[in-house]
């Protein structure tokens, strides 16, 4: 009783499994004299799978080739072992009926003594003990075993400890690491919305130099003046893109939503790729059968993956392959809960996974944040995976990474499916736009934007007032008629919702265009489908505009998209 007293001070001190099987090794050969032990636990309560946690002895290394996990069911030895509550010995494993002799010819089995570690009449798992090859067959004696049970005791509480402390080191871990991903996702939505803050305040800019430029244009007779102009134009359409890439990033771009097959965009989109992408990169796409529709936007996610293509071409300079997987997935709220960027849902799943360089830990928790590239000076602006991510994200989705440095990249884009069938889309012509005499009334809180406004609309024959606010388009609007009101979104003074229910007080029926840079953003939505608005997106010129204004004015359900 002493002798275990003091084994049981010494596994006291052990904080691992490795050291807690050294301090019983040396106990067990001094008392039993055998030289080899081992430690075994069951997978989970129902004890289908047990695992080998360790062992001591020359045996170890061949141990964890052979036996790393065992397979309870169709083992006669295991299952007699997990019914049994007392010690299990096999005096000669070579001629014992019950175990498997594969296992025991790679191992050199001789005896074999289990002895279970139980919890509450519960085997927490089992202490083993035995000899192997040269040393022959030895069956304990009755006090050997006495001393082997006893010693199972306490090895019992010592690797219950160990477990506890393992699985809160592993749950705090995780902690982490879940942290670190929704700080992650925090950063990200922090970037998108400045990034969207700042492109609304651009797009006003360049509504006033599209739309200036555009009147100058048409104005001017000496070629080399309208030269100039059309460069200032070209140079604000350029302008105009970047700012819907950063509006992208925001998830604030308006989207042209259609029922999409992501099996035939992908098709399509590839045959495009293989023009761009070397001969030394082996394309393979993998379709799933009866995968569901998707709805989306076709030109943005088209932008989504050649994006991911690209960079998958820049990560095999010297070749590789490249793969293109769909299938469809359900997303369940266990998933959810140990991947924080994840959302419940049946999805559309596209996997596109390349053999390339791969990315480290610390580029790939940066890889969605906008400017941020690995790629060479000037070959890269940093936004395309940055506004890859606001796309997938406008459309209800979800975009991760996953990356090893040397192996590959795999990037797994989650779009919500669609139940209903998609609908034939043909060619549609822009005619001429129509002009008019109507009255209408513009609110734009910014002079230069208002200003560009009315010229638009007056030289196209237009009634036109203008004001600065939406507290001065109600007073206006309570004293004249008008045939249409162009308010912009986001103005000093009242809320643009509440200035939309003062001006259908005093006409219910009364038109509004809604303008603002931020024509897709939920609020926007949910208010222009309360109220039955129509949105014209900044920056637009003339043409778009004129087109919006009169698709309003004649009743269309729904104006030419400015965005």
């Amino acid at each position: 009783m002493r002798r275990l007293l003091g084994f049981a001070r010494k596994l006291q001190r052990a904080n691992a499994f490795r050291e807690l099987l050294d301090v019983t090794q040396t106990e067990a050969k001094e008392v039993t004299g055998y030289a080899h032990v081992w430690l075994i636990i069951g997978e989970d309560e129902s004890l289908q799978t047990l695992r080998l946690i360790d062992m001591s002895g020359a045996q170890r290394d061949v141990a964890w080739e052979v036996t790393p996990i065992l397979t309870v069911k169709g083992d006669a030895f295991l299952e007699e072992l997990v019914r049994s509550e007392t010690p299990l010995v096999i005096e000669d494993a070579r001629t014992d009926p019950r175990t498997d002799k594969d296992i025991v010819a790679k191992l050199e089995n001789r005896t074999i003594i289990n002895i279970p570690l139980q919890i509450f009449d519960r085997p927490l798992g089992w202490f083993g003990i035995g000899t192997f090859g040269a040393e022959g067959c030895r069956a304990p004696s009755p006090d050997d075993l006495d001393y082997l049970v006893g010693m199972a005791a306490q090895l019992t509480v010592a690797a219950s400890r160990i477990r506890l402390l393992d699985g809160r080191t592993r749950a705090e871990r995780e902690r982490q690491e879940l942290e670190r991903k929704l700080l992650q996702v925090q950063k990200l939505e922090s970037l998108g919305m400045l990034a969207g803050g700042i492109a609304h305040d651009f797009n006003n800019l360049l509504t006033v130099i599209l739309s200036s430029a555009s009147l100058a244009e048409a104005r001017m007779g000496e070629p080399e003046a309208r030269e100039d102009v059309a460069a200032v134009i070209v140079a604000a359409s350029r302008a105009k893109d970047l700012t819907r890439q950063l509006l992208a990033m925001s998830r604030s771009q308006e989207l042209d939503l259609k029922p999409l097959d992501a099996n035939q965009r992908l098709t399509e989109l590839l045959q495009l790729a293989r023009r761009i992408l070397p001969e030394n990169i082996r394309i393979d796409l993998i379709e799933a059968a009866h995968l569901p529709l998707i709805e989306g936007d076709a030109s943005q996610l088209d932008q989504v993956f050649m994006n991911l293509l690209i960079n998958a071409r820049d990560a095999m300079p010297e070749g590789g392959r490249l793969t293109v997987e769909t299938e469809q997935v359900v997303i369940n709220g266990a998933y959810t809960q140990s991947h924080p960027w994840a959302k419940s849902g049946r999805y559309v799943l596209v996997t596109v996974t390349d053999t390339g360089i791969g990315m480290t830990r610390e580029v790939l928790d940066r890889i969605f944040e906008p400017f941020f590239t690995t790629k060479a000076e000037r070959a890269g602006t940093g936004l395309g995976l940055a506004v890859a991510y606001g796309i997938v994200r406008q459309h209800r989705g979800m975009l991760h990474c996953y990356s090893e440095y040397g192996v590959g990249t795999t990037f797994k884009v989650y779009l919500p499916a669609l139940s209903r069938r998609a609908e034939a889309i043909g060619t549609k012509l822009q005619s001429a736009v129509r002009t008019g005499n109507e009255k209408i009334l513009v609110a734009e809180d910014d002079e230069l934007v208002l200003g560009v406004a009315l010229r638009i609309l007056r030289g196209a024959g237009y009634q036109v007032t203008g004001v600065e606010n939406g507290d001065a388009a109600c007073r206006a609007a309570a004293t004249s008629e008008f045939d249409l009101v162009i308010l912009d979104l986001v103005m000093p003074g009242m809320p643009c919702r509440e200035v939309v229910q003062r001006l259908r007080a005093l006409r219910p029926n009364l038109p509004i265009l809604l303008a603002s840079g931020y024509a897709a953003t939920e609020n926007v939505t949910a208010l222009a489908q309360e109220e039955h608005l129509q949105l014209l997106g900044k920056p637009y010129d003339p043409d778009q505009v004129l087109r919006a204004v009169r698709s309003v004015l004649d009743g269309d359900p729904r104006p030419p998209s400015a965005a």
